[in-house]
């Protein structure tokens, strides 16, 4: 990056610095704000190609980081813009094969529209997500992580849309035996400390979720809970936790559901995200009315047979007690007989 008079010395470097070594994941939103605020003043100043695509590429991938700590759409929103015209820009310089910075961005791209589809409920964002994501499988080297992170977002776009064309009785099951197929090829792929891995499994968990297939979906979400602590992912937590908890529920795991949505709770509120607390507490207030005792028609009832055991018991012992201090009962009479 050449020198530029109107951006500080300082600001370059720090640019210069975050390009060489761009962040997979950040910490928080704080440690996003520091990373983003350099290469936000040095975009505009910029114009020359490849180093414009190389900067947008990684604001969006920064936005992306950020959002899934603070839940601001519009985050998500200038994540997309930015990873959109990066890629544009870099599809259109020609180049032979692939190159790095392309197969950082297309990844990046459908991870962005395809969470923003699962935020909004649209279908356009998921649609194209799709679309990058087969185009990526294509084209992006196999072994290169990269690619394993497409394949994990095609997977959970695949799953998304399934899920959405099913609730209008336009589903195709072909959706979801891909999903879970593409799944669990992303998973093989991903190295262990991927910061994708934990969403990974989470999205897979979701989909075996929807094939009724609840205690192994169980297993992943656990898995992914893991790899949100791991990696500090506080809104991958709270979504997985609340995952989880639907999942301990569906295997008739009622008590671990209500402790799993509990602390869903408490993550998303802690996000100030007041749309997921709202979701997972009806979500609570359902499990725990699953664990409250017995209608009041059927305690009654109980109640009643508890009491007339307990009468013929205290009964029982009374008689023992007049026996033993000597008393006799009066004879019974005899039905059915007389003596003059």
């Amino acid at each position: 990056m050449s020198s530029r008079p109107d951006i500080d010395p300082a600001t370059q470097l720090r640019a210069v610095e975050i390009l060489r070594t761009p962040p997979e994941d950040v910490a928080g939103v704080e440690e996003a704000d520091r990373a983003l605020e350099p290469l936000e003043r040095v975009l505009p100043a910029t114009h020359e190609e490849p180093l414009r695509a190389t900067i947008l590429s990684t604001l969006g991938l920064l936005r992306l980081a950020r959002f899934r700590h603070s839940a601001d759409r519009d985050d998500l929103n200038r994540a997309i813009t930015h990873l959109a015209e990066a890629v544009t820009a870099q599809l259109g310089r020609g180049a032979h094969g692939t190159p790095p910075a392309l197969s950082a961005s297309i990844p990046n791209l459908i991870s962005a529209l395809h969470t923003r589809a699962e935020v909004y409920g649209t279908t356009e964002d998921l649609d194209r997500a799709i679309s990058w994501g087969r185009h990526a499988v294509v084209h992006l080297p196999v072994g290169l992580p990269q690619r394993a992170a497409a394949l994990a977002s095609l997977s959970s776009a695949l799953r998304v849309r399934h899920e959405h064309t099913r609730q209008t009785h336009t589903g195709y099951d072909g959706d979801l035996t891909e999903a879970i197929e593409l799944g669990h090829r992303a998973i093989d792929d991903l190295p262990e400390d991927h910061p994708r891995l934990g969403s990974t499994l989470s999205n897979l968990g979701s989909a075996y979720l929807l094939a009724d297939r609840a205690h192994e979906a169980v297993s992943l979400f656990e898995r992914a809970v893991g790899r949100a602590r791991a990696t500090r992912d506080t809104l991958g937590r709270a979504r997985t936790l609340n995952n989880l908890a639907g999942a301990l529920l569906r295997a008739g795991r009622l008590e671990d559901a209500q402790r799993a949505y509990e602390e869903a709770l408490t993550a998303f509120r802690a996000l100030g995200d007041r749309e997921g607390a709202e979701r997972v507490a009806k979500n609570l207030t359902v499990t725990r009315e699953l664990l409250e005792p017995a209608q009041p028609d059927e305690q009654r009832e109980r109640d009643g047979e508890e009491k007339e055991e307990k009468e013929e018991k205290e009964e029982k012992e009374e008689k023992g007690k007049g026996q033993r201090e000597g008393k006799t009962e009066p004879p019974s009479p005899t039905v059915g007989s007389y003596n003059p």
